[in-house]
């Protein structure tokens, strides 16, 4: 692994990271995962089924026609935040950086205040290798709510991507104090030891 390209050690790391990420997302108390998704599922106006639509087919066997119905979306009411999201998310599926980029820019300015938002385009950043971009929207999330498990997690390992140590070692450790789960706090402490080896002298 020392000799293995700089690149590809990278993505081996987000790779093997992204499953932890994963896992931990799923066991938060004050999770916001797949929350855009279920905003759109219990709801029931024509915009919205539209967009239901638009993502079902991107992630099946019409991907262009379900970026074409989130476009229509976004012409008819470009302040459509979910057409917006989803379309940059699909950017960022298709390699198209700059793009997902913009409409992330979008998503912010048009909801500063919404955590959700916050941490699901900080995550984002993250998946595009932007860690300093990604740490923003955490840190505007904590600033929302100081509590919120997602922000601080992910705050912390966005920290320690930048290599940051000690500061995100404070992001965990702040985050165990609010969280109740077993489980969550066992690997956030492993996450850490980590940490701790890492700064021993």
């Amino acid at each position: 692994m020392l000799n293995m390209p700089k690149h590809k050690l990278w993505l081996l790391l987000l790779l093997v990271g992204c499953t932890a990420l994963i896992v931990l997302f799923l066991l938060l108390p004050k999770q916001p995962a797949s929350a855009l998704a279920k905003v759109v599922k219990t709801t029931s106006n024509a915009d919205s089924l539209k967009l239901q639509q638009g993502i079902d087919l991107v992630n099946g066997p019409n991907p262009m026609e379900g970026i074409t119905l989130l476009r229509e979306l976004i012409q008819k009411d470009s302040t459509n935040v979910d057409a917006q999201y989803y379309l940059g998310l699909f950017s960022v599926k298709s390699g198209q950086l700059d793009k997902a980029e913009q409409r992330f820019e979008t998503v912010l300015a048009l909801r500063p205040d919404d955590i959700r938002y916050q941490v699901e385009v900080g995550y984002q950043y993250m998946v595009m290798q932007k860690p300093e971009k990604g740490l923003l929207c955490f840190e505007k999330g904590l600033q929302i709510d100081s509590t919120d498990n997602n922000s601080l997690f992910f705050s912390a390992q966005a920290l320690e991507q930048l290599g940051r140590q000690a500061e995100a070692k404070k992001k965990y450790e702040q985050l165990l104090r609010h969280n109740t789960d077993e489980v969550v706090a066992e690997k956030v402490n492993e996450y850490i030891d980590n940490i701790n080896k890492k700064l021993i002298p």
